[in-house]
């Protein structure tokens, strides 16, 4: 980013976590684009009374807050859940501002994250099958890989995420035309990366389970439908401290790419080829794999494509 562009607006979505909320928004403000940034901050009401003390201390605490070239607080007055939450308070900064970066509250970014999701976000502004930036790496996993960022198909990531307001048009939360992943092969393997993973069966369930409200793989769907494609650091630029046992998707150990933020220097190397490169497919396929497995699926599945808050069922 070369300083005359406006920088990306950044939404955090929050709830019933204030030191999750706190270490995130901490993590932000270190960033060196920070004083540049306005941040809005979208407080979903509480679902149960047990919740209310810990939305309260997240509102309080973002009153508070300093770093940043503004701070907003939207406090809601009803539970909207997350899905609802994050579709209406996308919807509404990215047609004010064009471009938007999303974050949730167990996210803690690297000090070069909001320059790589602004570089991103202007680089390829112009480029319609680009869909989005994300912080995060699919392919972090401590093998060595020549290129500083990559362009994928795993475009629904809620580990980070910007896009532009054109592409967000887009989006459709019926997920319209869904019908034909099960009635076509071809087209459903395609759906779920050569069937190295399942995401047909989380729309699906999206579509037919009222207890699932999942807004990522809606998104990854209205993407799917374009071709589109996701820019990614090769190294992660976030990592999610929501494994601690205190939200009931996030348990047990983390993965090592969530605690990496190994880069120590700001990415300035990004691909000029508009295309999954053939050994990024071929990467990301073995990786998807690897977290298809049983035990491993349940917590994917409450990471990268979640379903509500955690707290909220």
């Amino acid at each position: 980013m070369n300083g005359k562009k406006e920088a990306a607006p950044v939404i955090l979505f929050t709830y019933n976590r204030p030191d999750h909320t706190k270490r995130t928004i901490e993590a932000l403000a270190a960033n060196e684009l920070a004083e540049e940034t306005e941040l809005y901050v979208f407080s979903d009401a509480a679902k149960k009374e047990a919740d209310r003390d810990k939305v309260q201390e997240i509102r309080d605490y973002v009153e508070t807050v300093t770093g940043f070239r503004q701070v907003h607080l939207t406090a809601r007055t009803e539970n909207y859940g997350l899905a609802r939450n994050v579709i209406e308070g996308v919807t509404e900064i990215v047609n004010r501002y064009g471009k938007v970066i999303v974050l949730e509250d167990d996210l803690v970014t690297n000090p070069y994250f909001l320059r790589f999701m602004n570089d991103g976000l202007e680089r390829y502004r112009e480029e319609k099958q680009v869909t989005g930036v994300t912080g995060y790496s699919f392919l972090d996993d401590g093998t060595d890989y020549e290129k500083e960022s990559y362009l994928c198909g795993l475009t629904g990531t809620s580990w980070s995420w910007g896009t532009w307001a054109d592409r967000w048009a887009a989006f459709d939360k019926d997920a319209k035309g869904w019908e034909r992943l099960r009635e076509d092969a071809a087209y459903r393997k395609r759906f779920n990366y050569d069937n190295t993973y399942n995401f047909y069966q989380i729309l699906k369930m999206q579509q037919q389970d009222a207890k699932t409200n999942s807004w990522a793989i809606r998104w990854y769907y209205t993407t799917f439908l374009q071709n589109g494609l996701i820019l990614a650091p090769t190294r992660s630029l976030v990592g999610n401290d929501g494994w601690d046992g205190s939200g009931v998707h996030c348990g047990g150990e983390a993965p090592t790419a969530v605690h990496a933020l190994k880069t120590e220097r700001a990415i300035t190397e990004f691909p000029s080829e508009i295309a999954e490169l053939p050994e990024v497919r071929k990467r990301l396929k073995k990786e998807l794999r690897k977290i298809s497995e049983p035990s491993l699926l349940k917590r994917v599945y409450h990471t990268v494509f979640r379903r509500n808050y955690v707290g909220q069922p």
